[in-house]
């Protein structure tokens, strides 16, 4: 703080564990109470449930957190459409950071030298489009939450 900067913390549970719809929130849950209070997390998507839970933790340990930012995790474009609109009502989710979900494809596709360097832009243009769409659009598709 007295820097000006401000902490992110990003969590991904491992796969390989045993998960749940509030595995997530659990672990910020343990966060706050080892005193550990970022301005910022970037976290994978949440179910409602998920959302609810990580709401009410932010509002009780951390009213000074800025929100989430929503990770993609390499998810195919259309489920990221789907998460964004599940997290629509949720004000605490503030933004994504998505950059495999965007680029991985046409980097494989432009490694293997199937698609020139035009193909490329293209494809990636046309992904984070159809985000920022999906994003501008969520509140439209969101079902209603606290």
């Amino acid at each position: 703080c007295t820097s000006g900067h401000e902490l992110l913390l990003e969590l991904i549970p491992p796969k390989d564990l045993p998960q749940h719809e509030l595995t997530v929130a659990e672990l910020v849950e343990r966060l706050y109470h080892a005193g550990i209070r970022p301005d910022w997390w970037k976290l994978p998507p949440q179910s409602p449930a998920g959302w609810q839970a990580l709401s009410q933790l932010i509002a009780q340990h951390a009213p000074h957190c800025r929100g989430v930012i929503m990770l993609g995790l390499d998810a195919p474009l259309a489920q990221l459409s789907a998460d964004f609109a599940t997290a629509a009502p949720y004000a605490i989710c503030r933004g994504f950071a998505i950059g495999r979900s965007i680029f991985a494809a046409p980097s494989r596709l432009w490694l293997a030298g199937q698609i020139d360097d035009a193909g490329f832009e293209q494809q990636i243009r046309s992904n984070y489009r159809q985000l920022v769409l999906a994003w501008q659009q969520r509140h439209h598709t969101g079902a209603s939450h606290g």
